[in-house]
């Protein structure tokens, strides 16, 4: 069983609070005109100026140290790291700019974090409050409690489901000096013990909606790229198909069904893709003949050759034309070069006009 914690440790920040607020005032204020100076003050000497500027961005640090032990986070791991890494990077800047960038990136960076992992040590501290409320813990149906902070203002829905002596924990913990500003803790109670359930801000609530929204598009890309109607980019082979050499009648031209036949051998050699005369193949693509002509998804290509192109591993696309190729080059006398590389681009699919 966890032990309520004593109220001694309460009286004697109560005693010090006005101190307290009075020196993050002061450091407040420093901060103001730190910055001030950081991005304002005209240059002198290079050297003495960054020296002087050195100093400045030790005042943050200072802060971030101080901010950390008020806070009672500073035996953080991950506190004591972000303090550590802007310590460093200030050491490794070597000209003003790059100061400048360390203050921004990392110092304000720990900033954040102090503030992040105080806000959820005080969760945690809420949580042991609830949980060592006897009403919670005879309780045995599910409740969600919400307690909602505005300072240090304290209200908790249902109203009086905590004792009185649980709530006044509460406030004690988020008394003015270690909190301000909007807190939302949702708990669920369940067989007398208490968990928090995860939140949202805003600012979260958007970030994990950019998210999908990226996660949505990246796959809906990925789909058109595959169905044919995006472009597609990759290794592969070019197929260049002509008629034979001596004309014997219509067997030594190149048909729609050659190209069929030769096209159904790529995908089973595993194309990605594949597109013939320019003309990207998709699930509703048609090969025909017209007349002497060889249309694509109702276009005419070029013929003599007739190029195919494909995204693929070469070496099994090309072992999937062998017999094909031979059986052609054998009874037909038709022509093939067949040439590799690591940039196949096929065109988008686009619709007859």
């Amino acid at each position: 069983m966890i032990k309520p914690q004593q109220s001694g440790h309460h009286s004697l920040l109560k005693d010090k609070l006005p101190f307290i607020i009075l020196i993050l005032l002061l450091i407040n204020t420093g901060l103001i005109v730190f910055g001030y100076l950081l991005f304002f003050a005209p240059a002198e000497d290079d050297d003495t100026y960054l020296m002087y500027k050195r100093e400045l961005a030790g005042v943050l640090s200072e802060y971030n140290h101080r901010l950390a032990g008020e806070l009672d986070v500073y035996d953080i791991f991950a506190v004591r790291e972000a303090l550590a890494d802007y310590n460093h990077a200030l050491e490794m800047a070597s000209n003003t700019s790059d100061l400048i960038q360390v203050i921004v990136s990392e110092g304000y960076a720990a900033r954040d974090i102090i503030h992040a992992e105080a806000e959820a040590r005080l969760k945690e501290r809420v949580l042991i409050a609830v949980n060592n409320d006897v009403r919670v813990r005879e309780t045995l149906d599910e409740v969600n409690l919400l307690i909602r902070i505005i300072d240090d203002q304290v209200v908790i829905m249902p109203e009086q489901f905590l004792e009185h002596g649980t709530v006044k924990h509460i406030q004690q913990i988020f008394s003015p000096g270690r909190f301000s500003g909007v807190q939302i803790i949702d708990i669920k109670v369940e067989n007398g013990v208490g968990s928090l359930v995860t939140t949202q801000t805003e600012q979260d609530q958007l970030r994990s909606l950019s998210e999908d929204l990226e996660t949505v598009r990246a796959a809906l890309h990925d789909t058109m790229v595959k169905s044919g109607f995006a472009e597609m980019v990759g290794p592969g082979i070019s197929l260049l198909v002509y008629d034979a050499v001596e004309t014997t009648g219509s067997d030594s031209l190149v048909h729609d069904a050659d190209v069929r036949d030769l096209v159904n051998e790529l995908f089973s050699a595993g194309a990605r893709g594949v597109s013939v005369g320019n003309q990207r193949l998709t699930a509703i693509s048609a090969i025909r003949c017209s007349g002497p002509l060889i249309m694509v998804n109702y276009r005419q290509v070029p013929t003599d050759p007739v190029v195919i192109e494909a995204v693929g591993d070469p070496d099994l696309l090309i072992s999937g034309l062998n017999l094909i190729i031979g059986d052609l080059e054998r009874t037909r006398g038709l022509e093939f070069e067949i040439n590799t590389s690591g940039f196949i681009k096929l065109p988008a699919y686009t619709e007859e006009e």
